[in-house]
């Protein structure tokens, strides 16, 4: 089946993992304007779905874009 292809569960992976770093960016730039290049690229390198998710949560709090990125 479909649902249970390696290849169809990436494609969904890769989609959460972009939505996620939408979050991020939006929450983000709500508290501190637009995002400039480095950050972008900055964030743009995470896969990890786990940690974009515990980065979105910290935005609500953090007091830079940099304390953002650094969020483990």
């Amino acid at each position: 089946m479909m649902e249970e292809s390696d290849t169809y569960l990436a494609i969904l992976e890769e989609g959460e993992v972009k939505g996620a770093r939408e979050v991020v960016l939006f929450v983000g730039e709500k508290r501190f304007g637009t995002a400039d290049d480095s950050v972008k690229g900055d964030l743009s390198k995470i896969m990890d779905l786990a940690r974009l998710k515990r980065m979105a949560f910290a935005a609500h709090s953090a007091h830079s874009w940099q304390e953002i990125i650094e969020t483990p």
